[in-house]
């Protein structure tokens, strides 16, 4: 529905060629192109560009949708299989991990409705559709209000953060609609790999009030791999936020009473200072696990400026909620790209539930 906003540093365009095809046309290795059924086109996605691919519905096929709606797919709901009864065109491309891929598929006539789905698989994983059993995400693109926007495009992305997976993809006609051409996009960004440094957090006392204020500066953090906040179980903020959390990091732990809530006031001592904020909530039998070696969060919160990626002076705010169990509770203090060293005033406040 959308139009894909192409950020990529160069394009790459290959043919509807088949396996084979793509294979000589773009060097994708033999034995990768081997592992896939001759039913799917294996396109390779390419880091900082965009790679197009034409398609046919006439050379697809319908399929049973079953697959789509099951709890462990959740592709979509049978309700919307309209969207989705005519013809499927397959294609397959690996995604890295610390990588968000953006999937475009743009009818050649403004006549042809087609839909849009991806499957985020295992690595290793190369079944298709409608044998496809689980997956670790699915997304997909169609006209949920009118399921009917004929000429229009739809768009889907993908993430990956400490995996990488497989994807396939599949444009697929409406009811009805067994042939139209199509073109497909394919856009690639992969962060850079990072050497994390090992953070060491300060332990924070609340005094009567449940009040806590320090005084830190990220020149006495350091810069950490960020996979681990993008992680669906953690889902602290995308991966394409991540320019904001790129500079050094300094980190806190405080104890989270039940039937409580925290708020977290980070604000830079100079209006010259950009500075994020996150905060999450595990296990109070433990300590909570510092980043970069966290896999999973209760609940985890961020403050940044997801508009401009810059707001230098302001200061940014998360929030966090106990119910029935206590918690540990850590706190990261980031600065954004390049940023290693700055003065700020850190307020953590813990108020009983009314």
């Amino acid at each position: 529905m959308s139009k894909l906003t192409s950020r990529s540093q160069g394009f790459c365009k290959v043919g509807a060629l088949g396996v084979a095809g793509l294979v000589a046309g773009v060097g994708l290795s033999a034995g990768e192109a081997s592992a896939w059924s001759s039913k799917v086109t294996v396109v390779e996605a390419k880091a900082g560009a965009t790679v197009e691919a034409s398609g046919d519905l006439a050379k697809g096929a319908t399929m049973s949708l079953n697959w789509a709606a099951r709890s462990s797919v959740a592709c979509f709901p049978a309700t919307e299989n309209l969207n989705f009864e005519g013809n499927h065109v397959l294609f397959a491309t690996a995604l890295p991990k610390r990588s968000v891929m953006k999937i475009t598929a743009v009818p050649d006539d403004p006549t042809t409705d087609v839909s849009l789905y991806a499957l985020q698989i295992g690595a290793s994983d190369t079944r298709l559709p409608p044998a496809t059993q689980t997956a670790t995400t699915c997304e997909a693109g169609y006209d949920a209000k009118a399921d009917a926007n004929p000429g229009a495009a739809e768009t889907v992305t993908l993430n990956a953060t400490t995996n990488p997976y497989n994807v396939v993809i599949g444009v697929a006609g409406t009811r009805g609609t067994t042939s139209g051409k199509f073109k497909l996009k394919v856009e690639l960004a992969t962060a850079a790999e990072v050497a994390s440094a090992t953070l060491v957090p300060t332990a924070l006392t609340l005094d009567a009030s449940g009040k806590a204020e320090v005084s830190g500066d990220l020149a006495t953090g350091g810069v950490v791999d960020l996979g681990w906040a993008a992680n669906s179980s953690m889902a602290c903020f995308p991966t394409t936020e991540n320019l904001n959390f790129e500079g050094n990091h300094v980190v806190y732990t405080v104890a989270l009473p039940k039937q409580s809530d925290l708020y977290v006031t980070a604000t830079p001592s100079s209006p010259s200072l950009d500075v994020s904020v996150y905060a999450y909530q595990t296990s109070a039998t433990s300590p909570s696990p510092v980043p970069p070696n966290v896999t999973s969060a209760t609940s985890c919160e961020a403050g940044y400026d997801a508009k401009k990626d810059s707001n230098p002076g302001v200061a940014e705010k998360a929030h966090l909620t106990s119910t029935t169990n206590p918690y540990n509770v850590l706190i990261g203090v980031a600065g954004p790209k390049g940023v290693a060293a700055g003065a700020y005033k850190l307020l953590v406040e813990v108020k009983p539930r009314k």
